[in-house]
């Protein structure tokens, strides 16, 4: 599955406006507050779509919160007024059950008014593929089930949920997690939870006890299990191996250096990327438990990730997007960032999305300083703002001087009250002051 166009139409802050997106990695950047999680949310919602013709998923649905509004004044009054209809447009493909034709598709969704349903009537092309997967895979084929996952800035809060009225007790605790292992059993489980914005570590962990145990009692490996393990190390070559450990009840990392780490002891950078992706490849090999090992190389779909670098180093931030290449490599993925590092992995500027300006044919060969500069509006990114500011006070001060020079001596005491008031702000560098000052006395009529 791929998503190749998307049009939006009063859909949050946009009015109007038409991506279309790259076949592999898409990269999403421009300033706060220009668009790019309302790209990923707009994403969802078409891609989501896929879901509406299979029994029990749930599609994320054009929502009131997702109404654009514009802002309208009458005398002294201020009133929101919502725009309709809001309009997501998709097109994109879809392999067939066998795998050897892919199908082309154009869908639509539309919320036309207050209080009503977004509509399904355009999409019944898209639904109609759905089914057919679902009613092969009901009748004992093997269709290969395209991944779809969401996931927000936000995924590293994961919220308890305690039973109505008052704390949770061990036994709604173990309710909880038997309704999780039972759901296990369903054919459509990679599909549960997919357009929720969050991740819950803790269901990942349970999953992978669980595939343990079966291991166990069955004295025979898991491929499904030796997938996840292979795709968190693939995403990090600093490690010898990962296995989940029964009396912990937690996934360790072991470190080639000799370190053992359990994953709920993580930093929020790597909790965040070893949950991501344990999070995927369960996704994909319950979903397509026939690919065995092969799974994470073979399943297609599309991942929408927002704001890619959080919580990351620098360094693994100019790897993250290779990383993820080698982990699922059929697998679209569209994704926000604020990292001018993540930029520079891309392979091609036909991967970037620029929001607020204009992309540019290479952006592997920019420096870090281009594209800070170039495609993302820093100003002076080799340096720090405020020695940016400094350099430019001293300029405009010396260049006055020299322009005036001599100064006459009736206006020497102007030139030295604004001296002091220009470098005021950096009275903590008395070396930059006293040289503006020294100069300003060269200057001097005599």
């Amino acid at each position: 599955m791929r998503l190749t166009e998307l049009e939006i139409k009063n859909f949050r802050s946009f009015e109007q406006r038409a991506f279309r997106f790259h076949p592999e990695f898409n990269l999403i950047i421009g300033e706060n507050a220009s668009g790019k999680t309302t790209v990923l949310e707009a994403a969802a919602v078409a891609v989501g779509s896929w879901l509406l013709g299979f029994n029990g998923p749930t599609a994320r649905n054009i929502r009131e919160s997702d109404v654009r509004y514009v802002l309208d004044r009458v005398e002294t009054r201020a009133r929101r007024l919502p725009q309709y209809p809001v309009e997501i447009a998709a097109s994109g493909n879809v392999e067939s059950i066998d795998g050897l034709v892919t199908a082309n598709f154009r869908w639509r969704r539309e919320l036309k008014g207050p209080k009503g349903r977004t509509t399904q009537t355009d999409t019944e092309d898209l639904k109609s593929a759905a089914r057919r997967h679902e009613q092969a895979l009901v009748m004992g084929e093997r269709p290969t089930l395209p991944v779809i996952r969401y996931f927000s800035a936000g995924r590293l809060w994961e919220p308890e949920k305690r039973a109505a009225g008052g704390r949770s007790t061990y036994t709604d605790y173990r309710d909880v997690v038997d309704k999780y292992l039972d759901s296990l059993r369903s054919p459509l489980f990679g599909y549960e939870y997919c357009m929720d914005p969050g991740n819950s570590s803790k269901k990942l962990v349970w999953w992978m006890l669980e595939e343990r145990r079966i291991e166990l009692d069955e004295g025979r490996e898991s491929s499904h299990l030796r997938a996840v393990y292979d795709a968190v190390l693939s995403m990090m070559p600093e490690l010898a191996s990962v296995a989940v450990n029964l009396s912990l009840k937690d996934l360790v990392l072991h470190y080639a250096d000799g370190r053992s780490v359990a994953f709920s002891n993580l930093s929020d950078g790597y909790r965040n990327v070893v949950a991501m992706v344990a999070d995927l490849a369960i996704k994909i090999v319950m979903l397509n438990p026939h690919l065995g090992s092969e799974a994470l190389g073979k399943t297609d779909g599309v991942v929408m990730i927002d704001e890619l670098d959080l919580h990351l180093h620098p360094k693994w931030q100019r790897r993250i997007v290779e990383d993820l290449r080698r982990a699922f490599p059929k697998v679209q993925f569209i994704c926000t960032t604020h990292s001018p590092f993540i930029v520079q992995s891309l392979r091609s500027g036909e991967e970037l999305i620029v929001l607020d300006g204009q992309a540019i044919p290479d952006v592997a060969n920019l420096s870090i300083q281009e594209v800070a500069e170039g495609l993302m509006g820093v100003d002076e990114s080799d340096v720090s703002r405020r020695y940016g500011e400094m350099k430019d006070t001293a300029r405009e001060l010396l260049e006055e001087i020299e322009e005036k020079r001599p100064i006459p001596q009736e206006s020497f005491s102007e030139f030295k009250a604004r001296l002091a008031q220009a470098t005021a702000p950096y009275a903590d560098n008395p070396a930059y002051q006293a040289f503006l000052e020294m100069q300003l006395a060269a200057g001097k009529y005599e």
